[in-house]
């Protein structure tokens, strides 16, 4: 990668400066339509269970509580301290699981959930009476003995080492924390401090044998953040050897994220500076032996996400991407997204407002989509991007019955702009993703993604 960063012009950055999705749906979110509702969520579920195939299931839970606001975030949450409101939450939470439970058990259904991931928010928030209570209702869909990962996402600021090992006595067999750097100038300047000297006490070698696996979240692009201080952020994580490394790009969205106004604008980090951070991570962290899988993870080689990146059987999510195929998802708890067959569903983000569709026995749906066979032939072919790094024709053809060049002949012209930056290589019935291609990923799937495609971009046109 040494030689990628060598060959990363300045101006080829600034070309490649044009916002673009992550993918973690095709459509993104915000083409989905707000006119579909509880019905239109439950044709997607009638589907599921009339399938023929007993296909596996990713289970994700959002507990959106924080004890702390940090001006970074962009997830669904809501500061408190009281436990009768989280209790209020769990108990709605678990009205909603039975909601899942007696639609599933009237069409003779037995879910087979192999992956389940709480997240938030921080859910180490509950105290052992709400987790006990969460698990008793997540236990009427899964059987948590049969399960390949429990994750659970943990701020280590909330925790001790009694609290993991009680996760680990639960069955949670992979943890999640949220480091995002460990600077204290960026730290102050987000409102999270937590030390490298704190993270490295929870994760003795008593903890990590607890769990299979152990994920870094990490941000770059966060304010006063600099090429030297994110070098030595990324050489303290190699310091404590996660299994993964989640390494994403901050999102500065104040208009519509209120606390992101605490962060200045001019302490951010320009784009070239963004994008050479995040290229010289993948150095580092590749030649520490991690292997770089999809858009943004990184994992070693022990660890089931680099087994399902040599498998080929990684497939692309709202948490990212997931190992085992699991391409059906269904999320319980606010903002929660389900991806159904050919139907995607979100929850509703109010408290409020899903307490409200929980007490008419309704699910608190605020958007979906109904997936077109054009829209999963494009989904395919995007997932096959970020997940494989390469695209083959025939297999597009054989499952859908279309001659691809003919199909997607705008979309070959526009490939052309991409193979002559070297971020392709195209040849008879096939494409791949080069090294410098991985880096802009994302826009290379944007020439499959008719929404998005045609807004302004001047990537993909003279």
């Amino acid at each position: 990668m040494s030689k990628l960063l060598n060959s990363l012009k300045e101006d080829l950055i600034k070309k490649y400066n044009v916002n673009g999705p992550y993918y973690t749906s095709y459509p993104i979110l915000s083409e989905w339509s707000e006119q579909f509702a509880d019905n239109d969520y439950k044709n997607g579920l009638t589907a599921l269970c009339s399938g023929k195939q007993e296909l596996p299931l990713f289970l994700y839970i959002h507990f959106p509580f924080c004890a702390k606001q940090c001006y970074y975030c962009i997830c669904n949450s809501t500061i408190t301290y009281n436990h009768s409101t989280t209790r209020n939450f769990l108990t709605h939470l678990s009205r909603e699981i039975d909601m899942f439970y007696d639609f599933f058990k009237k069409r003779s259904f037995i879910p087979k959930v192999k992956m389940v991931h709480i997240g938030g928010g921080t859910p180490n928030l509950m105290n052992e009476e709400e987790f006990e209570f969460l698990l008793k209702q997540i236990r009427k869909l899964v059987n948590l003995k049969d399960l390949n990962e429990f994750a659970m996402e943990i701020d280590p600021r909330t925790v001790n080492k009694q609290k993991l090992k009680y996760y680990s006595d639960k069955g949670v067999n992979r943890i999640s924390f949220g480091i995002q750097d460990f600077d204290t100038y960026v730290q102050k300047a987000i409102n999270r401090t937590q030390s490298f000297e704190m993270v490295d006490q929870l994760l003795s070698p008593e903890i990590r044998k607890h769990f299979k696996s152990i994920n870094f979240d990490i941000l770059y692009g966060l304010p006063l953040q600099s090429r030297e201080t994110f070098r030595k952020t990324i050489e303290n994580v190699k310091k404590l050897s996660p299994d993964r490394i989640t390494l994403l790009k901050y999102a500065h969205v104040p208009e519509r994220i209120k606390h992101q106004r605490l962060i200045k604008k001019e302490d951010i980090p320009n784009y070239i500076d963004s994008t050479l951070m995040f290229v010289e991570s993948i150095d580092s962290l590749v030649s520490a032996g991690y292997e770089y899988i999809g858009i943004d993870h990184f994992a070693k080689s022990s660890d089931s996400l680099a087994r399902a990146n040599k498998n080929k059987t990684l497939w692309r999510n709202f948490l990212g991407v997931s190992p085992g195929g699991m391409h059906n998802t269904i999320g319980i708890g606010v903002t929660s997204t389900s991806s159904v067959n050919d139907y995607y569903a979100q929850n509703v983000y109010s408290v409020e407002e899903y307490y409200q569709s929980i007490k008419k026995n309704v699910f608190p749906i605020f958007r979906g989509f109904k997936l077109s066979t054009d829209d999963l032939i494009r989904r395919e072919i995007i997932h096959s991007i970020i997940c494989n790094y390469c695209l083959d024709f025939a297999d597009i053809e054989r499952k859908y019955k279309i001659k691809f060049k003919e199909y997607f002949r705008k979309e070959m012209n526009l490939l052309k702009y991409l193979e002559e930056d070297n971020m392709i290589k195209v040849y008879k019935a096939s494409f791949k993703v080069t090294s410098l291609g991985r880096i802009f990923i994302r826009h290379i799937c944007k020439v499959f993604d008719k929404f998005t495609r045609n807004k302004k971009c001047k990537v993909f046109g003279p």
